[in-house]
């Protein structure tokens, strides 16, 4: 099989000639059709995350180093499966959203199926090779998601940009007041898509790019507002009379500063972006204004379930992609960084162009 590996951080891919798995115990081999491109590849990809101030976290710290197999926003089909995995011949084909963000297994949080709070993660894409290879093991039946009734060039994006979005969104303890989604990359525009799905009633879309704002619009934001202005703060009070909520997708100074400075009394700002902003604030007024401040990673393979279940039924508009084969990756992860991709890149294996047999 062949994988497009990280050989050192911040160098070109390599596509590498690798062994085919063989799946043992309850092991699920999956023939990876297409991985969706994250901006977290990006950051994996350098070696390093920005923790702000001149920090860096580097990926060493998570126990990952090259050679790096990468690629979260898998869709594929079963291919193999180990003696105790519980399935069958008849499962060998069936398409599936695989869950990416798995847990050692044997912690409470892995135990209660809240894997992407696990402390000791074997992430695929990151720990575990991941959907730039042409084959992806997993360790438990468990992790694959059904796709059947999903669109297959875009199911992979499920898994993390889906999934990173709904699990922000149900962090929000209010629909009926304003809310803001700041920054509309891939994961930002799901979000918006997602929280007039879900029935979020007013939300302004922030960003500092005009033309996302007026693909926003098309994606039923109540309000839009370009943050480059240095009154984005005030302008954005004025418009809302203070927020309820906040999903920040991008975690830059200036995003940071927006979000908590536009809440209402009460308000909750959540995190969800790695470019590495601060946050500072006097403990009292966080006390007297009643705030609340909180970081959200991912989310549970329970909510990837209920999220595919909601695009099943029809009620979540997909965000913009463009499927490019995997031999472009390189190109596609220079554009990302550049800003010049909307929404995702689909990368696709031109040897699972079909279901596995």
């Amino acid at each position: 099989m062949q994988a497009y590996q990280v050989v050192a951080f911040g160098a070109p891919l390599v596509p590498n000639e690798l062994s085919d798995p063989a799946p043992t115990a309850g092991q699920v081999v999956v023939k990876v059709e297409s991985c969706g491109l994250c901006h977290s590849d990006l950051h994996f990809h350098e070696g390093h995350l920005n923790l702000g101030g001149g920090q860096k976290l580097p990926l060493a710290a998570f126990g990952a180093s090259p050679p790096l197999t990468l690629g979260h926003e898998i869709f594929g089909h079963i291919a193999a499966y180990g003696p105790d995995a519980g399935l069958t011949e008849s499962d060998v084909g069936r398409p599936v959203i695989v869950y990416p963000w798995i847990g050692c297994g044997t912690c409470e949080a892995c135990l209660d199926d809240r894997d992407n709070e696990c402390p000791r993660p074997e992430n695929l894409g990151l720990h575990r090779p991941g959907g730039h290879g042409e084959k992806v093991v997993v360790r438990d039946a468990k992790f694959l998601i059904d796709a059947d009734g999903v669109d297959p060039a875009v199911a992979g994006v499920y898994a993390c940009s889906g999934l990173t979005a709904y699990s922000a969104l149900a962090k929000l303890p209010r629909k009926d007041g304003w809310i803001a989604i700041v920054g509309l990359g891939g994961v930002g525009l799901m979000a918006l898509a997602l929280a007039k799905a879900v029935g979020f009633k007013k939300v302004v879309a922030v960003d500092v790019d005009d033309e996302k704002l007026r693909l926003a619009e098309s994606y039923g934001a109540d309000l839009t507002l370009n943050s480059g202005p240095p009154d984005a703060v005030e302008t954005l009070k004025a418009q809302t009379g203070g927020l309820t909520g906040v999903l920040d997708f991008v975690g830059a100074d200036a995003t940071v500063q927006l979000g908590a400075g536009s809440l209402s009394t009460a308000g909750v700002y959540v995190v969800v972006g790695l470019f590495g902003g601060m946050l500072q604030m006097p403990t009292a007024a966080l006390a007297a204004r009643q705030l609340t401040f909180r970081g959200s990673f991912v989310g549970t393979p329970a909510e990837l379930r209920e999220l595919v279940g909601h695009v099943r039924a029809g009620g979540v508009k997909a965000i913009p992609f463009r499927r490019a084969p995997i031999s472009a990756i390189n190109a596609d992860m220079v554009a990302l960084a550049a800003g010049e991709v909307q929404g995702r890149v689909v990368h696709v294996h031109a040897a699972a162009a079909a279901p596995a047999t």
